[in-house]
């Protein structure tokens, strides 16, 4: 690693934003769930920098600061990337991990956007609506009449009880 830190790739994208890891893109491999788990860490954490591992910088932190262990976890992801694949970019292997997502998100936001709200629902009802007019159907037993006991109505006719 470089001591510069513009230089040096960051591990989280999301770092500080304290974004949790909640599930996982079904074709992600082990070591790619291992890296979002990393991230996630890190985001945990709410820094945003910390110094290079091996750097004097680090030398310096107190071991329970929790830049210290920002840079460690950094320092075995990259590790780990380089092992696994040493000519994949950042872009690259969130793009393999990925996939799709972003398309499906939009396609779902779409989707969510064209169901109605729950306030027009609640509208909806509160509007007004006529009385359904009751008509009794051939072959089906007499209907009583709402609000009027011992009326009903038989096809054809109404009847008083």
């Amino acid at each position: 690693m470089t001591s510069n830190a513009e230089d040096r790739p960051r591990l989280a994208i999301a770092a500080g934003r304290g974004r949790p890891l909640r599930s996982v893109p079904p074709q992600a491999t082990p070591g790619q769930i291992t890296a979002l788990r990393a991230e996630a860490q890190i985001a945990a954490l709410g820094i945003l920098d910390w110094p290079a591992y091996g750097s004097a910088d680090w030398l310096r932190l107190n071991p329970t600061d929790p830049r210290c262990y920002a840079a460690t976890l950094e320092a075995a992801e990259l590790h780990r990337r380089m092992d696994a694949d040493p000519d994949l970019s950042d872009a690259e292997w969130y793009a393999a991990v990925f996939g799709d997502a972003r398309r499906l998100a939009s396609q779902l936001a779409a989707a969510t956007n064209r169901l109605r709200r729950m306030r027009e629902i609640r509208d909806a009802r509160a509007q007004p609506r006529p009385a359904h007019q009751l008509k009794a159907t051939p072959g089906w037993p007499p209907i009583a009449v709402p609000g009027q006991p011992g009326r009903y109505l038989v096809h054809g006719q109404e009847n008083p009880a």
